[in-house]
C-alpha cells in the first residue's frame, strides 16, 4: 500500500482547487449537472452574453441554440424559458448578417410570443419588436418582390396590433400609444416606398420605379395616422406649442413626400404661425370653450371655480377633436385613436393595395382631408401671444421619422484625403442641386463614388424656408469615407462647411 506524505496530499488538493477555478464556468457545470439539467441552461446563457459581449456572436449562437435546446426538453416546445434565447440568437444572427436564418428564426419567435406572453406591457413590447425586425428586414430587401409585399402587410400588421393592444393595456389617453402610432408612420413610409411614391429610401432598397398617381391616395392613406398623434398630443397629452409645429411638421413632410406640395405648404406655414407666436384657428376655438366655461362659473356660484382652468389644460377630447382642424379621426364621437384602432385595416397578404383591406382607412383619410381643407389652414387671427421659437431654418434630409435611419449617415469625424467631398445645394423643390464633386477618390473595387452621388440625387429634403416660402439653402458640404462608398451597406456621411449643413 503506497502512503502519501501530508505535504503531498495538501499540494494535490491546492492543485485541484486552481484548476477548478481557472477552467472555463461550464467545465465545473457540465460535471456537476445532467446534459439536460435546466441549470445547465443558465451556464450556457452566460457563456454565450459572454461571447457576444466580445463579438464572438457565431460562438454565442452555438450556445444559445443548445439553451433553447434544454429549455424545450424540459418544459415543451412552446416553452416560455426559451424566449431570451432565441432573441439573443437572433441578435448575433443580426450581427453575422445572416439575415435569412435570423428572419426563420424570427417567424418561430412570434410564434412562441402569441402562445405565452399574455395581453399587457410585454406583450406590446414583443409585438413592437416583431414590427421593427420586419422593417429592418424590408429596408435590406432580403426578399424577392412577392415576398416584400407579404412582408410590408407583416410590417403594418405588427404595428397595428402593437396599437390595438397599447389601448387595451393603457388606454386611449396614453403617451405609450406613441411608439406602435409612430411605427405606422415609418409603415406608411415604407407602404408609399413599396408603390413607387417618394424618394430614396434607407437600406438597400430599390427605389428606381415612379409611380406619381399613386401620391395623392399614398397621402390620404397615412394622414389619418400623423392626425391621430397631433390629436393625442395636443388635446390629451397638452403638448408644447413646439410638439405642436412639429406635429404639424410630420404631415407636411408627409405631403411633400408624396408630392402634395399645397398640402404641405399649408402644415408648414401653420407649424410656422406657431413658431411665430401665432394663435391659429383651433386654438381659438378651444379658447372661446374656455371663456364660456368661466361665464357659466360666473353665473353659478355653485359650479367648481377650478373647472375653466381644469378644461384648459385637460379638454374634453371628443369636444377638442370635433372642434379641431385636424380631428376628423373622432369618428362616432370616439376618441381619436380608439377611431384609428377601428379604422386601419390589415393590408390583404396577397396585396397591400387590395381594396377591401383599406376601405375604412380610405373613407376616414377623406374625412380628414376634407376637414383639413375647410378648416385646418384658415387665417391665423393674432399674433405675438406666445414666445417664438425658430423651425424650418434649415434643410432636412427625408424621411425624417424617428425609427428610420437616414438615407446617407453622418460621419462624425473630420474628412480625410480618402473621403468622397460633394458641396451641393437644396433647392426649393427639395432637391438636390449644383452637386459639385470637390474631391473624388479613385474606387477601389466596382462600386465607386458616384453610387453616393446618385443617391444624393435620389433624396428628398424638406427645404428652406425664407419669410414663409421654400428658398434654395446655401451651400452644403458632405463627406463620404471611403469604406462606406465602396461597400454594399447604405454611405455614411458627415457634414461640413456651410452653416446650413446637415
Amino acid at each position: 500500500m503506497k502512503v502519501f506524505s501530508a505535504e503531498h496530499v495538501m499540494l494535490t488538493a491546492l492543485t485541484v482547487a486552481i484548476l477548478t477555478l481557472t477552467a472555463p464556468a461550464v467545465w465545473g457545470q457540465t460535471t456537476s449537472f445532467g446534459a439536460y439539467d435546466p441549470r445547465q441552461a443558465e451556464v450556457l446563457w452566460n457563456e454565450a452574453t459572454r461571447l457576444q459581449n466580445t463579438g464572438q456572436h457565431l460562438e454565442a449562437v452555438e450556445k444559445l441554440k443548445r439553451a433553447g435546446h434544454i429549455s424545450r426538453i424540459n418544459e415543451g416546445l412552446n416553452a416560455r424559458s426559451q424566449l431570451p434565447y432565441l432573441r439573443a440568437e437572433i441578435a448575433s444572427l443580426r450581427a453575422l448578417d445572416e439575415l435569412a436564418t435570423a428572419d426563420e428564426r424570427q417567424v418561430y419567435l412570434s410564434r412562441i410570443e402569441a402562445a405565452t406572453i399574455p395581453s399587457g406591457p410585454e406583450k406590446v413590447d414583443a409585438l413592437l419588436a416583431q414590427a421593427e425586425w420586419h422593417q429592418y428586414a424590408l429596408l435590406q430587401s432580403i426578399d424577392e418582390t412577392e415576398e416584400s409585399t407579404l412582408r410590408m402587410a407583416r410590417v403594418w400588421n405588427f404595428f397595428r396590433r402593437a396599437l390595438n393592444e397599447a389601448i387595451a393595456t393603457y388606454g386611449a389617453s396614453s403617451v405609450k400609444l406613441l411608439p406602435a402610432l409612430e411605427g405606422m408612420v415609418r409603415a406608411q413610409y415604407l407602404l408609399a416606398a413599396h408603390r413607387g411614391v417618394g424618394a430614396a429610401m434607407p437600406g438597400q432598397m430599390d427605389r428606381d420605379k415612379r409611380n406619381q398617381a399613386a401620391g395623392k391616395s399614398s397621402f390620404k392613406r397615412g394622414l389619418p395616422v400623423m392626425v391621430a398623434i397631433q390629436a393625442l398630443n395636443r388635446d390629451t397629452l397638452g403638448g408644447s406649442r413646439e410638439t405642436q409645429a412639429d406635429d404639424l411638421i410630420r404631415m407636411g413632410d408627409w405631403a411633400w413626400w408624396t408630392g402634395n406640395r399645397r398640402a404641405a405648404l399649408d402644415y408648414y406655414n401653420d407649424a410656422l404661425a406657431l413658431a411665430n407666436g401665432a394663435v391659429l384657428a383651433s386654438d381659438d376655438a378651444d379658447a372661446d370653450a374656455d371663456a364660456d366655461a368661466d361665464a357659466d362659473a360666473d353665473a353659478d356660484a355653485d359650479i367648481d371655480m377650478t373647472f375653466a382652468d381644469k378644461s384648459k389644460k385637460e379638454p374634453d377630447v371628443d369636444v377638442a377633436v370635433a372642434g379641431s382642424s385636424l380631428g376628423a379621426l373622432a369618428l362616432a364621437n370616439a376618441e381619436p385613436v380608439q377611431a384609428l384602432a377601428a379604422g386601419l385595416q390589415e393590408p390583404h397578404q396577397d396585396s397591400v393595395d387590395n381594396e377591401s383591406g383599406t376601405r375604412t382607412l380610405a373613407a376616414g383619410a377623406a374625412l380628414a382631408t376634407q376637414t383639413a381643407d375647410k378648416e385646418s389652414h384658415q387665417s391665423h387671427l393674432q399674433t405675438d401671444l406666445h414666445p417664438k421659437f425658430r423651425i424650418l431654418d434649415r434643410p432636412v434630409p427625408l424621411p425624417a421619422v424617428p425609427g428610420l435611419d437616414p438615407v446617407l449617415a453622418i460621419k462624425q469625424d473630420q474628412p480625410n484625403e480618402r473621403d468622397l467631398i460633394v458641396s451641393f445645394n437644396v433647392s426649393a423643390n427639395g432637391k438636390a442641386v449644383n452637386v459639385e464633386v470637390i474631391q473624388g477618390p479613385e474606387a477601389e473595387n466596382s462600386r465607386g463614388p458616384e453610387r453616393v452621388i446618385r443617391r444624393l440625387r435620389k433624396m428628398r429634403f424638406r427645404p428652406v424656408f425664407k419669410d414663409g416660402v421654400p428658398a434654395e439653402s446655401d451651400t452644403i458640404t458632405w463627406a463620404v469615407e471611403a469604406s462606406q462608398w465602396g461597400s454594399s451597406q447604405p454611405a455614411n456621411v458627415t457634414s461640413s462647411g456651410g452653416s446650413n449643413a446637415t
